[in-house]
């Protein structure tokens, strides 16, 4: 008798329940420590609502997509082509919800409701760790860059170049990427080992780099600055001005950095996101994605390397993110992404099989 998909899924993914259980855990114990409201609180259960309702988005898009496509290549009456389509999508449908990937699709989501606890976590980090790091990354970041700061050449350059509304762009498409990755990787990816590095990955990327080294590194960007460091001297003030300047022309970033300091100063202990700079999550994320398209597709390489050097000039351009924040997430990622694969190896057999979609 075949096993079943679903038991095999489990034995996969198990060790990620545990972790994502003990994620859970450490951030309920910090909400219990710091007497956070459950009124703030519960937005947690909304994020985790949304990302049940963004699979089942995903789902249907993948429907219309075999429905168009089949459509399209039909032959006959409008009528007739519709009936092919439509049989074509219920057959698709019913072959790929019994297939290995569904299976591994629907033991795999839940661990995604374990990284929406991130949200709550990153909001209590000025409880936790309050901002200190900046004035030290700064300096590093000039030492780093041979006595100058990034967007003294990078602004100019980008500039020239008319590039920020395109760095403006990529923030908002950051999300799009973020979604197609992990879209991907759940409801698509047939190779086991790949899958299951990638979840990992992106696990650990989100509780230890945007959790733990959050908290370690707690630091507001070289935009915010001078708004948490009154009485130092800004070497950010040009980036500031500039931004200020253009930032009519970024509708993107200039509502990103409106709301951030709002919600970074606005009493509540709970918001829909919180300030942190080091390291880089939005680096981290586009990075880790490079990573994973580097194994399926040259085409998939070459755009999700452009994609995460667009990410990491933008968030110098904009003063979101120290210049170091970026490589600290590269490195951290990387390094990640090695270990990870060595384990798995070590874990399951070379010969592990493919997945059935179909």
């Amino acid at each position: 008798m075949k096993p079943s998909p679903y038991k095999n899924a489990w034995r996969y993914y198990r060790e990620l329940y545990v972790a994502g259980i003990a994620y859970v855990a450490a951030v309920l114990a910090q909400v219990w420590l710091h007497d956070v409201p459950f009124e703030e609180f519960v937005r947690v259960f909304w994020a985790i609502l949304l990302v049940a309702v963004k699979c089942v988005m995903l789902l249907v898009g993948m429907g219309a997509w075999v429905f168009a496509k089949s459509f399209a290549r039909g032959k006959g009456s409008f009528a007739e082509k519709w009936k092919g389509a439509k049989a074509h999508l219920s057959k698709t449908v019913d072959d790929y919800m019994s297939g290995d990937v569904f299976a591994y699709a629907l033991v795999g989501v839940p661990v995604l409701f374990a990284i929406d606890f991130f949200f709550v976590q990153k909001s209590l980090i000025p409880y936790l760790n309050y901002y200190s790091w900046d004035p030290l990354l700064a300096a590093w970041e000039q030492a780093l860059h041979f006595g100058f700061y990034p967007h003294e050449f990078v602004i100019p350059a980008s500039d020239a170049l008319g590039l920020g509304l395109y760095y403006d762009l990529c923030y908002y498409f950051w999300f799009v990427v973020l979604y197609l990755g992990i879209g991907y990787n759940l409801f698509m990816d047939t190779d086991v080992k790949r899958r299951l590095r990638f979840y990992w990955v992106f696990f650990l990327t989100w509780t230890i780099i945007g959790s733990a080294g959050a908290i370690w590194l707690s630091s507001v960007g070289p935009l915010f600055f001078h708004d948490f460091y009154p009485v130092l001297a800004d070497p950010y003030t040009g980036l500031v001005r500039h931004f200020e300047e253009a930032g009519s022309q970024f509708p993107i970033a200039s509502a990103s950095r409106v709301w951030l300091l709002h919600w970074a100063t606005n009493g509540q202990m709970v918001n829909v996101n919180g300030l942190s700079a080091m390291p880089s999550m939005h680096v981290a994320i586009a990075w880790l994605v490079f990573l994973y398209g580097a194994g399926i597709s040259r085409a998939w390489m070459v755009a999700t390397l452009v994609f995460c050097i667009s990410i990491l000039l933008g968030s110098v351009y904009f003063g979101f993110h120290y210049a170091l924040d970026g490589y600290v997430s590269i490195l951290l990622v990387s390094l990640m992404w090695w270990g990870v694969g060595k384990a798995i190896d070590r874990r399951y057999p070379p010969d592990t099989k493919p997945l059935k979609r179909l």
